[in-house]
């Protein structure tokens, strides 16, 4: 378990443990239900990613791994978006760049991660110049079809303090930062939204890794991969057990029927970090005033990005049939059916809606973005979370609804449970009402105001009711 999680349950008991025995041994037991429930890292061996990713056409021999429904569905990715993994050492004195060229998609982005899987760098597609010669399709008004878009982005190892942006005035061009504490580097690519019509690459070649030695010599292709390439454990999960996760969300007290879920008015909590997200579960219990002790320093977690924000609320079907968001959706850069042009002047690059698990299930079941929810002349939407049997009628497009299939449950014994997840992407710094200006727990609804989603349970047939078009 990471320190910053030990210290902050030692906190806990310190500053929970009451006057009584019975008090204190209530802390003690919520404090245990916590350690019982954090996840832990879980490596894949090279077999198992080599099997996972045979006949796909998605990996080669330096990007080994991919984050996506049919390969690797952990971590409670978006379904929107295709993670490739790359593991690697680097010789002492040599040098590796990337040569690729940019993709047909909404957004692209380098990252890399300290030992323990905190990102410690990013390098989004804003920032990558292209060669002489090319053009940047993500630039506001770009081309976004141009025929030349090649790009070199140089991996440069460096003392970083993981979660912490770089300095932009400090970056040589093209330049990934690479924590060097570590003894192998990984290095993740995100490509999101590929346009219609183009493979989830965008269209263009995995980019290329190169190689020089400090003697000069160089290397590519198969001979680079054998002489840096450590494709074991290059994919890692981080996920509690299931009598853990069953542990957490059997809360003595609990007030709602179906804890950890609430029934309405259901309220969003922004991602802060790993403990502090796993203390939701004592929202509605007598232990909730424990969360306001657990620090809420915006730490990234395991793999995460740092050009996205995130929040997440509990959902349980037996509260209705139909659970109904309704909020406005903030101006993305539509791209997916290969606008000719990159948008300017938006509120964000993207946002999306999925429907995860638990954390002992990192699945994700089914999710939307942003160019798949209809949206009335006022920028408002509806969308629909229902399993297929109650998805109602009118739950469809042309009626100004979009529908999100509920799925497994939470993957750990209940078909019912689960939590929705909304992601906002590199919002613009105008854009007020990002989850990226939450600072504390309990602003999501006033900072995000118009654009917070108000949740609410309903049976199909008061849905239906409702009639095409929506009203």
């Amino acid at each position: 378990m990471p320190k910053h999680l030990l210290s902050s349950l030692g906190l806990i008991l310190l500053f929970t443990a009451g006057p009584s025995a019975a008090q204190g041994e209530a802390a003690a037991d919520i404090a245990q239900r916590l350690r019982q429930a954090t996840p832990s890292v879980q490596p894949y061996t090279a077999e198992e990613i080599a099997r996972r990713h045979a006949g796909k056409d998605l990996s080669d021999c330096f990007w080994t791994g991919t984050l996506k429904s049919d390969t690797f569905n952990i971590l409670s990715p978006d379904l929107g978006v295709v993670y490739w993994i790359a593991q690697f050492k680097l010789p002492v004195g040599a040098s590796l760049s990337l040569a690729g060229e940019f993709p047909h998609a909404r957004y692209l982005s380098f990252a890399s991660y300290n030992p323990v899987g905190q990102p410690a760098d990013s390098l989004s597609d804003l920032l990558i110049r292209p060669a002489p010669g090319s053009s940047n399709p993500f630039l506001p008004g770009a081309d976004r079809q141009a025929k030349q878009r090649h790009y070199t982005v140089a991996l440069q190892p460096r003392d970083l303090q993981a979660g912490q942006r770089v300095d932009e005035a400090q970056r040589p061009p093209n330049t990934l930062f690479m924590p060097d504490e570590a003894g192998v580097y990984q290095l993740w690519m995100r490509i999101y939204v590929a346009d219609q019509g183009r493979d989830v690459k965008g269209g263009v070649a995995l980019p290329r890794p190169q190689l020089s030695l400090a003697s000069g010599h160089r290397l590519d292709g198969e001979a680079l991969c054998r002489a840096i390439g450590v494709p074991e454990a290059a994919v890692r999960d981080y996920r509690s057990t299931a009598e853990g996760n069953r542990a957490l969300f059997n809360i003595p007290g609990a007030r709602a029927p179906y804890h950890p879920a609430q029934p309405a008015p259901v309220a969003w909590n922004s991602f802060f970090n790993p403990l502090h997200t796993l203390s939701n579960v004592l929202i509605n219990t007598p232990f909730e005033g424990m969360r306001g002790r657990i620090d809420a320093g915006r730490r990234s977690g395991f793999y995460g990005t740092l050009d996205n924000s995130y929040m997440t609320t509990y959902v349980d079907e037996r509260y209705g049939q139909t659970l109904l968001l309704r909020g406005k959706a903030p101006r993305t850069a539509a791209t997916w059916r290969g606008t000719p042009k990159m948008a300017g002047g938006v509120d964000m690059r993207y946002w999306s809606l999925c429907k995860g698990r638990s954390i002992a299930d990192g699945a994700v079941d089914a999710c939307l973005f942003d160019e798949q929810v209809p949206v009335d002349e006022q920028g408002r939407y509806n969308i629909v979370v229902s399993s297929p049997a109650h998805r109602p009628a009118n739950a469809r497009a042309e009626c100004g609804v979009a529908w999100l299939p509920w799925g497994e449950g939470d993957g750990i014994g209940n078909p019912h449970g689960g939590y929705l997840i909304l992601r906002h992407l590199l919002p613009s710094p105008a854009f007020a009402h990002s989850l990226a200006k939450v600072q504390k727990p309990g602003e999501e609804r006033p900072v995000l105001g118009d654009y917070y989603p108000e949740l609410a349970y309903q049976d199909k047939a008061a849905f239906e009711a409702r009639g095409c078009p929506l009203r």
